[in-house]
């Protein structure tokens, strides 16, 4: 079972709440309006580094659904992250224009499920520096020098950030008491939904002196997430260091109930927030640059380690849904639907560059399809050179009604080890799932002593 702090960060943007600020008469302010609009948003000086220390609690419980019923298990979380950042000022639109180097010195969660399922998940050193960008309703985050698997990714989905919570400041005139809306696309990215059905979000400037603003805000939004329908409510303070420009502190909650998903347990959760900044007296400890390019699909692949002895690579689409020391299975979204599932196993090794009998591969899967009411279609040998020879059988048959497709491959690597790919998917859906098992089969590596594949 996997949960993990991305479980706050994603969910469904279809209806947008445009943002309307409610200016007030300044006359009364302790500063020109000129100013105080000046000193209520971010100074994005990219010669500047932000030392931050994030924290954030979670309670609840996990909703696991049973062939009797859903089971409701206890859920503890506890987060630890300490980075440094340099944002970059960007006059693209937004959320593109939000883009930052950070590295990490600390990033690690402890997740207790139940009485005694517990996992813990550290940021390992080859990922330390990380690009982020604002895509869409996203925060995207990739390493600049090796793909990043998914646990690791998932590990950095922050929610309430401190890149995008400045965000929600009006950059204009208010006064003490003003209360104002935020842009459409910063709660999404705050809260971790990636579709929305229902937003809405309200800030008031709380105080205000020279040094520091406080500002509060509170929201809901509904929708979606990882394919999981999801509610979430959230309230916080913000401190905003008035002189030099950035957020001093965030104290936050975030509220979640989601159901159970195609690739996640339900939720029913909160989660406690807190975080500081403070400027680093070490500027040069970051890169200065950054490619501002938003990044191309080969940077957004994902690698994946299994424990049998087999690497590839992978879209971000796929999400690991169950895994043991012998099987691995993940299920592929897109834009919340339920595109495909793939099934992961190691098969009986033989010796170096032999491989099972074709026929013996075509009796075991004939058998197989015939239990489920189906039938084989074809079988072809689709790759045979010096690393791999795959061999492919493809079957169909009927589930509940709906006309599944079967793509059965045994890989077999020419040092002997052997796994079996099921690709299983609608037939309603084969042009979305396209070509998404060959990507897959070609990036296959037996597994060495390394941590991830380099871009290229």
């Amino acid at each position: 079972m996997f949960v993990s702090h991305s479980g706050l960060r994603r969910v469904f943007l279809e209806l947008l709440v445009i943002g309307v600020l409610f200016v007030s008469d300044t006359s009364s302010a302790r500063v020109s309006a000129d100013e105080l609009a000046k000193k209520l948003s971010i100074d994005l000086d990219s010669q500047r580094i932000l030392a931050s220390t994030y924290q954030i609690q979670i309670q609840g419980s996990v909703i696991v659904p049973g062939d009797n019923g859903d089971q409701k298990l206890s859920l503890t979380s506890q987060g630890d992250f300490e980075f440094k950042q340099r944002q970059f000022a960007n006059t693209g639109p937004e959320p593109s224009s939000v883009q930052a180097v950070r590295k990490f010195s600390l990033a690690n969660t402890t997740t207790k499920v139940g009485p005694d399922h517990t996992t813990r998940v550290n940021l390992s050193r080859e990922f330390s520096t990380i690009h982020a960008f604002g895509m869409d309703n996203r925060l995207v985050f990739l390493s600049p020098e090796y793909l990043i698997p998914r646990k690791q990714l998932d590990l950095l989905q922050l929610p309430f950030d401190p890149l995008v919570t400045g965000s929600i400041l009006p950059g204009s005139s208010v006064k003490v008491g003003d209360k104002w809306n935020t842009d459409y696309w910063i709660v999404p990215i705050l809260t971790g939904i990636e579709v929305v059905v229902d937003q809405s979000a309200t800030c008031t400037l709380k105080s205000l002196t020279d040094e520091t603003a406080v500002i509060t805000l509170v929201g809901k939004i509904s929708g979606a997430t990882v394919g999981s329908a999801t509610n979430v409510s959230f309230s916080g303070e913000i401190q905003l260091d008035r002189k030099l420009g950035f957020i001093k502190s965030f104290l936050g909650q975030q509220k979640e109930k989601r159901i159970p998903g195609p690739v996640s347990p339900g939720l029913d959760v909160t989660a406690n927030i807190r975080w500081t900044q403070a400027v680093d007296p070490d500027g040069t400890s970051l890169a200065t640059t950054m490619d501002s390019k938003i990044p191309d699909e080969q940077k957004l692949t994902l690698v994946l380690q299994t424990p049998l002895k087999l690497q590839l690579k992978h879209s971000r689409e796929w999400h690991m849904f169950h895994e043991t020391p012998t099987v691995l299975m993940m299920r592929q979204l897109r834009d919340g639907h339920l595109v495909a599932q793939c099934n992961l196993s190691t098969a009986v090794s033989v010796p170096p560059n032999d491989h099972t009998p074709d026929r013996e591969f075509l009796s075991d899967v004939t058998t197989t399809v015939m239990d489920r009411k189906g039938k084989v279609l074809s079988e072809d040998t689709i790759r045979d050179d010096e690393k791999w020879r795959i061999r492919q059988v493809r079957a169909i048959g009927d589930a509940a009604g709906d006309v599944i497709r079967w793509d059965y491959y045994l890989c077999t690597a020419k040092s002997g080890e052997q796994f079996s790919f099921v690709f299983s998917y609608s037939q309603a859906d084969e042009k979305l799932f396209g070509d998404e098992a060959m990507r897959i089969l070609n990036s296959l590596q037996v597994a060495r002593p390394r941590t991830a594949f380099p871009f290229r």
